[in-house]
């Protein structure tokens, strides 16, 4: 692969030719991006190529094929590889078809030969990625939490809902943030640029970042309305 960032629709770990997709042998990192759902792979030699989806495909004790909070990640580590790929290839046509952007498991998923392996049930599908980087805010926040101001910094897009009407807004809060953020559904108050609006506090993800989420005006609309260089 050339040096810099790559785009592409899979990433598959490991030596499998199983699944089509650019082949990544070993990484050194690895970081899912809730605002776009698409995951960056930093491999051992330095490249570093995005894809929406990513097949692990090294052998492993963990005979899980997918888990909740790692959306769009799925895993052949045997001991029935066959079976496996062939539920993981039923996964990424699902996502094709139903055009998500998102498909993350409710709960721990393995499949069995002696059992149905019902594709769609077993998952949440959503999303609706922004066409380009201009519709995403990219920069610092402010959040206001029992008097107190924490600086972070944001990554937030949304979209105009068809079934209710109303702004959707959703993305990720990175930075010191402490834990109580996430206790009791915790609703907070973002800012951006003196814009302050309330946020849900979703999720922390596995690599410490948190999901918010959001109904209205976002904070974050007068920033991407800016001109840019």
């Amino acid at each position: 692969m050339a040096q810099g960032r790559i785009p592409v629709t899979t990433i598959v770990i490991g030596a499998s030719r199983a699944i089509a997709g650019t082949l990544v042998a070993d990484i050194a990192e690895r970081c899912y991006d809730a605002t776009t759902d698409m995951w960056t792979v930093r491999a051992a030699d330095g490249d570093t190529v995005t894809a929406r989806t990513v097949v692990d495909t090294r052998a492993s004790f963990d005979h899980t094929v997918a888990v909740h909070g790692m959306p769009n990640y799925f895993r052949t580590p045997g001991p029935d590889v066959g079976l496996q790929t062939r539920f993981v290839a039923r996964c990424l046509d699902l996502m094709a078809r139903s055009e998500a952007t998102r498909m993350e498991a409710k709960s721990r998923v393995r499949v069995r030969s002696w059992l149905p392996q019902p594709v769609a049930a077993r998952f949440y599908l959503s999303g609706a990625a922004p066409a380009a980087d201009d519709d995403v805010y990219d920069g610092p926040v402010a959040i206001s939490l029992d008097g107190r101001d924490i600086a972070a910094r944001a990554r937030l897009t949304g979209n105009l809902a068809a079934i209710d009407g109303r702004y959707h807004w959703r993305g990720t809060l990175t930075g010191d943030l402490p834990d109580d953020l996430l206790r009791s559904r915790r609703v907070v108050s973002l800012s951006v640029a003196g814009h302050e609006v309330q946020a849900r506090v979703v999720e922390r993800t596995p690599w410490g970042s948190l999901t918010v989420a959001g109904d209205g005006a976002p904070p974050f609309a007068d920033e991407i309305a800016k001109p840019r260089d």
